[in-house]
């Protein structure tokens, strides 16, 4: 039996806009479960802590990718030893990668009224199983360090969605492309960062021959437990969902070699040829970076302080939908 529960960030995009949107939300739960609006990562906690208790076992997630890796985190901390929730995305954020990676299209009310209706018929959900990556203490799927961290603290100053981010990265493209005639915010967020990597149980550099040492300066560093980077159909090749492996993706390339690398993925092409692209399937990974101690974890910029990154594979959690997910 389904007991669900829904948590709402009441500063997700689609609150923001809506005001009554929550209410609707609650009216729609009626008496399927519980609905909470969390203002804090500690009423967070708290509200994770009452589902356990109260042995809900399928928590709904209003808000976008930074809200969803928070409540992940929360509800691991809570369920401890005891089996995890199954997850039901009412996506409501400002990119919502995660939902795109499902194939979850519908706002959050249409995705919630539909879900009630199967479970009011007694049929089952759709389902997929995906790992999560552990990042000094907060679970999440995609992690990015180097010009990601620059691109995003642009990007939200003026925070938009989708096609906003779009249009920033094709003009950096196009900046980078003219030498930064336009108004040279290419050289602005794209420069290299000395960082040293370590991955487990294999080295990343094992997929390509070293002449002399491991490079160890870097433009963009990636590591995923799901397909799809925000904006490209596919950029990560050997990951399998649930599979409880993580995929990196590290990238020494600069200046217009880094740009056409950038235009290949967003057109869905392989960057793997590439020169100076190296990837592995990984456990584990220290990453030390010198010069920068921001790092991106859905969306989310977080610092590290002393520039140490530990990464992990974290709990794996079933992602349920009223809807056909993609594998």
């Amino acid at each position: 039996m389904l007991r669900v529960g829904i948590i709402s960030n009441p500063f997700a995009k689609i609150i923001k806009q809506n005001p009554e949107y929550n209410t609707r939300l609650w009216y729609t739960l009626a008496h399927y479960g519980q609905m909470e609006v969390t203002h804090s990562v500690e009423q967070l906690r708290q509200v994770c802590l009452e589902f356990h208790a109260r042995k809900i076992n399928l928590v709904g997630i209003v808000g976008g990718d930074g809200s969803i890796s928070l409540v992940l985190s929360a509800l691991y901390s809570a369920y401890g030893s005891d089996p995890l929730p199954k997850i039901l995305l009412l996506k409501g954020g400002t990119i919502n990668f995660l939902a795109k990676n499902l194939g979850i299209k519908t706002e959050a009310l249409t995705c919630l009224e539909d879900t009630l209706k199967i479970i009011h018929k007694k049929q089952a959900l759709n389902e997929a199983i995906l790992s999560t990556l552990h990042v000094n203490g907060r679970l999440g799927f995609i992690f990015a360090n180097g010009i990601a961290t620059s691109f995003l603290e642009e990007f939200y100053k003026d925070k938009t969605n989708s096609f906003g981010a779009a249009i920033k990265i094709t003009s950096y493209i196009v900046d980078g492309l003219l030498k930064g005639k336009i108004n040279g915010e290419f050289k602005k967020i794209v420069r290299q960062q000395k960082m040293s990597i370590e991955t487990f149980p294999e080295k990343i550099w094992q997929q390509k021959a070293i002449s002399a040492k491991s490079p160890d300066e870097f433009s963009l560093i990636f590591a995923s437990t799901v397909k799809k980077l925000p904006l490209t159909n596919q950029f990560f090749k050997k990951v399998k969902l649930g599979d409880e492996y993580a995929e990196m993706i590290a990238i020494s390339e600069k200046g217009k070699k880094l740009i056409k690398g950038a235009l290949k993925s967003l057109m869905g092409g392989d960057i793997y040829n590439l020169p100076h692209v190296y990837s592995v399937k990984f456990k584990q990974a220290h990453i030390t970076s010198y010069e920068n101690s921001l790092y991106s974890l859905d969306g989310d910029l977080l610092d590290s302080k002393d520039g140490k990154i530990e990464i992990e594979m974290g709990p794996n959690f079933v992602f349920c939908s009223p809807y056909e997910i993609a594998k």
